[in-house]
């Protein structure tokens, strides 16, 4: 059994790298999104955990469990709208198995530290590589994957994404800068999140580090030393769009942040909820709405991000708002396809009322759980909170992996003190212990 159980853990360490150094490979397409390779693996190491027991004897965190009822409330929603029509129900109960799927990782991170497994080298390694890949794709020499095909002045690594690019630069600021103290690795990571062009992400990790500058004295040079990056990055790199598409849209982080800054009007924003048209379906609202919200942003004066998101809030309130039903539970999982560009929006018009509590009341429990011992995690909760608010991160997959990764790590290490033996702070081997026995121990 223990030679199963050594074997067991290879594998899933083995599935873990794989899933962070991975790029999205589809083989099936599924509504909006498609299974991929890495939903194969993860689903195998579903399979270890339930074999090797680790289900049912790892102790599950409030916030997880928080986020199961979140989990039931969406099943709720799928099944119901579903079953009346609104949504497709096999794509809805898709959109759900996905959220379940990254919870997995919660149990690999609480292994991972359980076993005194430092995850250090292997996301150095990580971060150095997106570092070579990220200038080459925007030089035009190494491909950019998924469906920012042909852009190349915005970072987006092997993600599908900038914006899903800029959340794992800040995980790698607060887990290697931060909680490792690997000074030159957090400011990588934060040229990573400038050279993405990610406004709300970059925002809040600015905040994040003005914070780090004012409570850790000590750490104040990497403050110093991004700032000054910044400001020769912005000065000296005016990025602009040399993508095929028709949108004027800014590329470049300093760009952006002057275009949002031309925002819309109080009476633009009422005449955009007026005009709004409401749909009963899914299909009805994609073959309607989702790529005119893109041209009337083309067509209109101000920042194009956000008139499309303006639109097509719009149109996704009010049909929300039209039935009673729909207020309390939504139109369910799927229903504004891929991108809604807000997660707590999306939460509302796919679970109503009841999801958008649940989802808040995680979000709050995962943010202040254990304060004291949690800084660092805490970080990358608040930038990923921040960024959920015009970007549909709860969904990424690589944000979510690394979010549960963490927060499975981190429980581990604060039920260690709980209970008074040797807890180990992520990512710090045990002392005399080879990095290859605590693989088997996972």
């Amino acid at each position: 059994m223990t030679r199963k159980r050594n074997i067991s853990g290879r594998v899933l360490y083995i599935i873990l790298i794989w899933c962070v150094y991975s790029f999205k490979m589809v083989l099936v397409g599924v509504g909006g999104s498609g299974i991929r390779v890495d939903d194969l693996l993860i689903f195998c190491a579903l399979v270890l955990l339930f074999w090797r027991g680790d289900l049912s004897r790892v102790k599950r965190s409030r916030a997880f469990n928080l986020y199961l009822g979140f989990v039931a409330v969406n099943l709720v929603s799928a099944l119901w709208n579903g079953l009346s029509g609104r949504v497709g129900l096999a794509i809805s109960l898709f959109f759900v198995a996905r959220m379940l799927e990254y919870m997995v990782f919660y149990y690999i991170g609480y292994g991972v530290a359980r076993s005194g497994i430092s995850l250090s080298r292997m996301l150095s390694y990580y971060l150095a590589a997106l570092c070579v890949a990220v200038p080459l794709q925007m030089l035009g020499i190494l491909p950019v994957v998924g469906g920012f095909q042909g852009i190349t002045t915005r970072a987006v690594g092997n993600t599908n994404g900038p914006y899903e690019l800029a959340v794992v630069a800040a995980f790698l600021l607060c887990y290697l800068g931060y909680a490792q103290k690997k000074r030159a690795s957090g400011l990588f990571a934060f040229l990573l999140i400038l050279l993405s062009a990610s406004r709300i992400t970059f925002v809040a990790t600015t905040f994040s580090l003005i914070k780090a500058m004012i409570s850790r004295p000590r750490n104040a040079w990497i403050i110093g030393s991004a700032s000054v990056a910044a400001v020769a990055l912005l000065v000296f790199l005016p990025l602009r769009s040399t993508s095929n598409s028709s949108s004027e849209e800014p590329v470049g982080i300093i760009e952006r942040l002057s275009s949002a800054i031309s925002g819309t009007s109080l009476n633009s924003l009422k005449d955009a909820y007026s005009n709004a048209p409401v749909y009963r379906t899914s299909q009805d609202y994609l073959d309607n709405t989702f790529q005119t919200a893109i041209d009337d942003a083309d067509a209109s004066d101000g920042d194009p991000s956000g008139l499309i998101r303006v639109f097509r809030w719009a149109t996704l309130i009010k049909s929300t708002l039209a039935g009673a039903d729909s207020i309390i539970v939504g139109l369910g999982p799927s229903f504004a396809s891929a991108a809604v560009d807000g997660y707590f929006v999306r939460v509302f018009i796919e679970t109503g009322l009841l999801g958008l509590l649940t989802f808040c009341w995680f979000a709050k429990t995962v943010l202040f759980e254990h304060c004291r011992s949690s800084g660092p995690f805490r970080e990358y909760v608040f930038i990923i909170l921040a960024t959920a608010c015009f970007i549909d991160i709860f969904v990424s997959y690589k944000p979510m992996l690394l979010l549960w990764l963490w927060h499975g790590m981190h429980q581990f290490s604060t039920q260690g003190f709980k209970r008074g033996s040797l807890a180990l702070a992520p990512g710090k081997p045990r002392p005399g212990q080879e990095q290859l026995s605590k693989i088997q121990e996972i």
